[in-house]
């Protein structure tokens, strides 16, 4: 997976533009292959990689070693829907191969905890493409195309002007998709709506939900801890 990966994380990567003193947080940082190339620019102050499988944790942790001791890097476990971080406290936001198990409640925590201005950096696969695939299909991913990702990022909060898409060359003859959401500066953007947890989209790229509140509530009784 590690190989599958490879050219979806260079993408997104390269995608982020890192600036100096700035602090990263990956979500499904898997066993820490993009942490470890991230972690190599010099840009970059401090990164946290999340994920809720304690198994890619420790492999990650293996992986980066050093940048742990170091303090540079910190690996936490927890749910995507519920991040144990304060709000604003992230310039960037990395996803790479993981909106298909994202909610839209948990594309709206990547966007709380985003400092105005900040970005969400995001990679997934075609749906055309996974289609193609037994072990992705609708009965486990949520499988997306341009207008299908555009309206989940809309409905999470981040203003269609500041979302851009990029059809890019995954390798392997596999088209994806790449997102760039940017926060914007000003607080009065609310999301056209808001769905609940484990709606889906119709095909006309909207939600199936009625209007309610963003999410921004932590649960504080998820499972999460710190490995230093």
């Amino acid at each position: 997976m590690g190989f599958a990966n490879a050219k979806p994380n260079a993408i997104a990567l390269a995608a982020l533009g890192l600036r100096d003193g700035e602090n990263l947080l990956e979500l499904g940082c898997g066993p820490g292959h993009a942490l470890q190339a991230l972690l190599r620019d010099p840009h970059l102050k401090r990164a946290i990689g999340l994920d809720w499988s304690e198994t890619m944790l420790a492999r990650a942790a293996r992986r980066n070693q050093p940048a742990l001791e170091t303090g540079r890097l910190a690996l936490v476990r927890g749910d995507f829907a519920s991040l144990p971080f304060d709000d604003g406290s992230a310039d960037a936001v990395l996803a790479v191969n993981v909106v298909y198990f994202m909610t839209r409640a948990a594309v709206g925590e990547a966007r709380r905890v985003l400092r105005p201005g900040g970005r969400l950096v995001l990679y997934a696969t075609h749906g055309s493409a996974m289609r193609r695939w037994p072990f992705a299909g609708r009965h486990s991913h949520r499988l997306f195309d341009r207008k299908r990702l555009t309206a989940l990022l809309a409905e999470a909060g981040f203003a269609r002007d500041r979302i851009r898409i990029d059809d890019v060359d995954a390798g392997f003859g596999v088209s994806g998709l790449l997102a760039v959401a940017t926060k914007e500066t000003a607080s009065a953007h609310q999301p056209e709506c808001c769905a609940e947890e484990g709606d889906e989209i119709d095909e006309d790229g909207r939600s199936r939900c009625c209007c309610a509140q963003p999410s921004s509530a932590r649960n504080a009784s998820k499972a999460k801890y710190l490995i230093a």
